[in-house]
């Protein structure tokens, strides 16, 4: 069955089920597609002919999961966009999608001349004028159009937009709602929430919440910051299927309260987005003996995930790192013999990078047998079907399950007045990235070298400074003032000797 036709099933079968939950909001099935037909009509009325697809900002809202839905029933792509993004990024973003209008359930500034922002209360009036009325099922996305976009960082200082199909989500959707239980297990269910909709992870929660008629509840960024917030929302949350990266679940487990008292009928961790360590995995068996632990794998490219696998007390007593999974059905995993790279093949591979037909060259291609692929860059390798992880080939990075290019802040860095050289530094532990060094080289480093008060000045200002360029989750921890960068012999930044003073 089709992405749409599955949540237009989940909505007929439960329309006074709440599809979505965040903080005082709520919404019901029954309403999120009413809303989301009288929307699309709206769109189309709007747009015409123009099927440009559409920036939605905000963050955390039901009425963002109405604007996706409203966007690919007329016919048209969506982006998220959440509104911790630095107003500049949020600009470089909405003028690569190039729609004229933006739909902003927050406000969005700074945005390209031009461009017009439907507000919430300018899409509630429109839906409410419409509502009863539906855009004919002929005009939505088809299965090999674009569904949503979601920009990822990318080496140049540029974010990157990675288009998945509706064919590809639909793929996914398919395997992704037999993670942790059955279909008919997670009907009526609670999925947790952590990630923002911009981060491809939410794809995993959202889609396959409503996809098998289960509900979605949903942590905004203030209560993750205060964990007694946090501790009082999953207590009331009856939560069944805990979505995150294991950053986060490692963050609330400081809080000898999250156990299973706390959290009575949870049925499964899905993890993905990082690395799942031994030490948190053992900790979450210890304090919720009930429920499974499902490590998955996979890049924005691939449509989320594409590897999946139930952890043991076996796996973690063997040698080695956890695996990472089985590749799903319709997903080949092959390893290049020569440097280790894990190519995906299958399904649910993106069509490649939005506007950006060189860097999709690069990463993409195409089978002799019409076969999408998509090449990494992580390292791994296979043992009896199993994937295991071994790194990466390049300067990206994860960080709390996000992925960042080194190259995307040391570019922001550079533009930065006085500065002449930067090179950034991931800070591992436990095989995670724990935080980012940035060495900085300034063009005054002579007058700079012995002055502790200007450098601590000079430190807050390349970080406010990158702060307006970048997401927080991107900004070096610590900034480390150097007379130069050391050399390879060909060149080269020698990160590895930086590496050593990290």
């Amino acid at each position: 069955m089709f992405i749409i036709e599955k949540i237009e099933a989940a909505a007929a079968a439960g329309k006074l089920q709440p599809a979505v939950i965040s903080g005082e909001k709520e919404l019901t099935y029954g309403e999120l597609w009413e809303k989301s037909d009288a929307l699309s009509v709206y769109l189309e009325e709007v747009l015409g002919e123009d099927k440009t697809p559409l920036v939605v900002y905000g963050h955390k809202d039901p009425m963002m999961l109405v604007c996706f839905l409203a966007c690919v029933k007329s016919g048209r792509a969506y982006c998220p966009v959440d509104m911790s993004m630095p107003a500049e990024r949020v600009r470089d973003i909405a003028e690569t999608v190039g729609n004229r209008l933006v739909l902003g359930v927050e406000k969005p500034e700074n945005l390209p001349e031009g461009m017009q922002v439907l507000s919430r209360e300018d899409m509630e009036k429109a839906i409410n004028a419409r509502l009863g009325e539906r855009f004919p099922e002929s005009k939505w996305v088809k299965p090999d159009d674009t569904f949503y976009i979601i920009f990822t960082s990318g080496s140049t200082g540029k974010p990157k937009g990675v288009q998945i199909s509706a064919q590809a989500l639909t793929r996914f959707t398919d395997w992704s709602e037999t993670l942790g239980g059955s279909p008919e297990e997670k009907r009526n269910a609670v999925f947790l929430n952590q990630a923002p909709f911009s981060f491809d992870l939410s794809v995993m929660d959202v889609y396959t919440a409503l996809t098998t008629g289960a509900t979605l509840f949903c942590l905004d960024k203030e209560t993750v910051k205060d964990m007694a917030k946090l501790t009082e929302a999953l207590g009331r949350g009856n939560i069944n299927y805990w979505v995150s990266t294991p950053s986060f679940a490692d963050m609330c487990l400081s809080d000898k309260a999250f156990n299973d008292k706390l959290i009575s009928d949870l049925k499964a961790f899905l993890f993905c987005g990082e690395k799942l360590t031994k030490t948190t995995a053992a900790r979450l068996m210890e304090r919720f003996p009930k429920a499974r632990i499902v490590n998955t794998y996979g890049p924005t490219e691939s449509t989320v995930a594409v590897t999946g696998t139930e952890i043991t007390k076996e796996m973690l007593e063997a040698e080695g790192e956890l695996p990472i999974g089985y590749a799903k059905a319709g997903t080949e995993i092959e390893i290049d013999g020569e440097s280790g790279e894990i190519v995906i093949v299958g399904d649910t591979v993106s069509k490649g990078y939005y506007k950006d037909s060189e860097r999709t060259v690069k990463a993409f291609g195409r089978k002799a047998d019409g076969r999408l692929y998509y090449r990494t860059g992580d390292q791994g390798y296979l043992k009896d079907g199993m994937l295991y992880y071994h790194g990466r080939l390049d300067l990206q990075v994860k960080l709390h399950g996000y992925r960042i290019e080194l190259g995307d802040i040391e570019c922001n860095i550079g533009n930065i007045c006085g500065i002449s050289a930067a090179a950034v530094i991931p800070k591992y532990q436990d095989g995670k990235v724990k935080h980012l060094t940035a060495f900085v080289v300034r063009e005054d480093k002579e007058e700079f070298r012995e002055d502790t008060g200007a450098r601590l000045a000079a430190s807050r200002e390349i970080k406010a400074k990158l702060k307006e360029t970048l997401p927080e989750y991107m900004v070096p921890k610590r900034i480390v003032f150097t007379d130069g960068l050391p050399m390879t012999g060909n060149g080269k930044t020698d990160r590895r000797k930086l590496e050593a003073l990290v």
